[in-house]
């Protein structure tokens, strides 16, 4: 009778978690149409129906943990406990909590904030606001970080992205200002119990999983010795070099080398923040051709021909233009433009007449036609009017710094006449020593006199020249194309190979040698990012999925030796994240971090997020490499793939929940809610119960047949890719910069 129960709660628990699945997926999908304040009604803050899904799960799962004698097994026993004290937390907090806003003005005090449901509560003390401040990135408009000083009965409280201010018992996180920079809002959350009962559940959580990681008697030490059973495996490793020709030379004439590189680590204010020219002729470059490179010429050859020999760039059809009703209007044939091809022969630009009948007309499809070129236009246009060369700083009377443009003349300078003269002429000086074709020693020396101009006028702001030569090398590697596309094609070539059995273990070296190449360039690469913008780069998706690639060859060198399998597998699947990265998985120019990003648990939450995201994609490729075996016939070695995709799940599983959790803690902590239903949140936490169902492979019997948990794990990473690509481009949401 017991044993029925048991697996009556077994049963239930999997039916609750599957409609809870469910809604939540369906959740998110109405919340991109309806919005959120509706389903924060009608779903997430529902009490007799979504909260008491909840309290079902939960007491269910209590009652199973019980009735299966679960307390024999101590760290499996704390695992599911300290769900369940999260849980409780969270429903303490639903029960006690009060959440709402207040708007203060300097000089004013208020004594009560405005709740979520619009009706006012007393605060039970004074808060008045002190002053309200933007801290700017140093020499840039960028802004830093934003800060109240408010005072709560006379007690000062400074509270800014990532700092919260406390007092008796409430938290006020910043949350807006007004525009004259006189007032703040700031969101107010009571809750005495709940975030104390939810961090003592994350505590508990963290412990119960290492105690897993490292009890002999766990499934994942099963999964372990069983997945070791197929190392008689030979290996696939194939490797082909391919040598690509250079390009042949071009019309225009170049720039000499010594000159456009010098040229080039010259600092200018862009992106909001100081960077090298090089990296603004990486970024102009490959916006108007696609790649930053053009005919056989490097960015910064073709920015500095720009700068000093415009008339002999402006005929050369390095423009790509992606548009055939584009390439009609401007009546070229074929996909590449010269800037001359935008204007006809009475000197007018040709897209403008098109475009303003469009926008006139609300004629969307034609705007659409038009966009991108009129974009590429006007990125030259912007070059002509100096704003991508913001190089000379200037301190106004007030303190502030702004960059200031050859020549501009829309900006009053308060300088010596003789200072003055060098600010507006240098470039003209500079542009007729290139110009004279002879004079590269004059030339050299007005570029040392501009950047010693910088350092003694901003020597506050200016990176170090190590870093401006960082973030050259840095540019001109990341640019490069064609060591991704040659890591795909071997590592295509690998898993081919691998997949037919046509390799052999003497070909072991050669895998060694690409995971290893490769791993060696992306640490360089996320190296160089670092050190360039001053912080971890997993803040966006370029610099996630380059990580991401960057963990699955880390941990495949880590586990070879033990799993050799995995080296058919690795290098194709870190290729096609750096394929991804390159070209579209969001920019890869560097810019000043948001302030509310400006956390160190940030990197920790992303960081093992992308780990766990890494090891799921490596069982997926077991999946396909698996049942690969099964259409063989080959039972012994797909059942080996089966336990060592086992054997990845709980590391993934366990990065994941901690990823999760860690998130919810930097939410708490730079808004004062670890949980806000976000749907990057929500497909997080769906992602989590898919690939926690496997993990009870002893009471869930079908988890243990190699065959169905090779297609489970195909199609499970389908919620990884949800959650990472789709609810940026189709749900949206506060995540989706990533």
């Amino acid at each position: 009778m017991n044993l029925s129960k048991v697996k009556y709660l077994k049963y239930s628990i999997v039916a609750l978690v599957i409609v809870l699945v469910g809604v939540m997926a369906t959740a998110t999908c109405v919340e991109n149409v309806k919005g959120t304040p509706f389903v924060a009604e009608h779903v997430y803050g529902t009490w007799w129906w979504f909260v008491m899904l909840w309290a079902m799960l939960s007491a269910t799962g209590a009652a199973y943990i019980l009735k299966s004698g679960m307390q024999k097994r101590l760290p499996v026993f704390l695992l599911h406990v300290s769900f369940l004290v999260i849980l409780a937390g969270a429903l303490t907090t639903f029960l006690t909590s009060e959440r709402g806003s207040v708007h203060l003005r300097e000089g004013e005090t208020v004594t009560a904030f405005m709740k979520a449901d619009s009706t006012m509560a007393d605060l039970g003390f004074e808060l008045e606001l002190k002053n309200f401040s933007v801290e700017y990135y140093p020499g840039t408009d960028s802004p830093m970080d934003y800060v109240s000083q408010v005072e709560a009965d006379s007690t000062p409280l400074d509270i800014s992205m990532n700092n919260i201010g406390r007092y008796r018992g409430c938290r006020f996180t910043q949350a807006g200002y007004d525009n004259d920079m006189k007032g703040t809002r700031l969101g107010v959350l009571y809750d005495p119990w709940g975030i104390a009962l939810t961090y003592t559940g994350y505590a508990l959580l963290l412990i119960s999983m290492i105690l897993v990681l490292c009890s002999k008697a766990s499934q994942l030490r099963f999964w372990y010795r069983k997945s070791l059973g197929g190392n008689a495996m030979k290996l696939a490793v194939f490797l082909t070099f391919l040598c690509a020709p250079l390009s042949a030379g071009a019309t225009p004439r170049p720039v000499d080398d010594d000159v456009s590189d010098a040229f080039g680590n010259i600092a200018v204010l862009y992106g909001g923040r100081v960077c090298p020219v090089s990296t603004v002729a990486n970024d102009f470059v490959t916006k108007l051709s696609g790649k930053a490179g053009w005919n056989g010429y490097g960015s910064m050859q073709i920015f500095a021909g720009w700068t000093f020999r415009p008339s002999d760039w402006e005929r050369e059809p390095m423009i790509l233009i992606k548009d055939k009703v584009a390439r009609k209007v401007l009546g070229i044939n074929g996909k590449w433009a010269s800037y001359d091809d935008f204007w006809n022969s009475l000197n007018v630009y040709k897209l403008k007449t098109p475009l303003e009948k469009a926008y006139k007309e609300g004629d969307a499809a034609m705007v659409k036609h038009l966009r991108d070129a009129d974009e590429k236009f006007n990125i030259i246009r912007m070059f002509y009017n100096g704003e991508l060369l913001r190089m000379f700083p200037y301190t106004s009377p007030d303190g502030k710094m702004t960059w200031v443009a050859p020549g501009q003349k829309d900006i009053d300078l308060m300088l010596p006449e003789k200072e003055w003269n060098f600010v507006r002429r240098s470039m003209d000086y500079l542009t007729e020593s290139v110009q004279a074709g002879n004079d590269n020693a004059r030339a050299l020396q007005i570029i040392d006199k501009i950047v010693d101009y910088q350092r003694l006028r901003a020597s506050a702001v200016m990176p170090s020249a190590w870093r401006l030569r960082c973030e050259t090398i840095y540019g001109y590697l990341n640019s490069m194309r064609w060591p991704v596309m040659l890591y795909l094609t071997l590592s295509l070539l690998l898993a081919i190979c691998f997949s037919l059995g046509m390799a052999d273990g003497r070909d072991r070296l050669a895998g060694y040698a690409i995971i290893g190449t490769m791993l060696v360039h992306l640490t360089i690469l996320l190296a160089l990012r670092w050190i360039v913008s001053g912080h971890v780069p997993l803040s966006s998706g370029f610099e996630t999925m380059q990580f991401l690639a960057w963990s699955i060859l880390l941990f495949t060198l880590l586990v070879l030796n033990k799993f050799p399998i995995i080296m058919g597998f690795a290098p194709l699947l870190a290729s096609f994240a750096m394929l991804v990265a390159m070209i579209g998985s969001g920019s890869p120019r560097i810019t000043p971090l948001m302030p509310v990003l400006q956390s160190p648990l940030l990197s920790v939450h992303v960081m093992v997020i992308m780990f766990s995201y890494a090891l799921f994609a490596l069982m997926m490729l077991i999946g396909v490499q698996g049942l690969v075996m099964h259409w063989k016939g080959d039972a012994v070695r797909e059942e080996s793939f089966a336990a060592l995709s086992h054997t990845l799940l709980y590391p993934a599983v366990f990065l994941l929940t901690v990823g999760i959790f860690v998130g919810a803690v930097w939410a708490n902590v730079s808004w004062g809610c670890y949980w806000s239903w976000d749907p990057k949140e929500v497909w997080a936490l769906i992602t989590m119960f898919v690939y926690m169902a496997p993990l009870h492979s002893t009471s869930l019997k079908s988890f243990r047949k190699p065959t169905f948990f090779h297609v489970y794990c195909i199609v499970a990473f389908l919620s990884v890719l949800m959650t990472y690509f789709g609810v940026n481009f189709f749900l949206g949401g506060m995540h989706s910069y990533a």
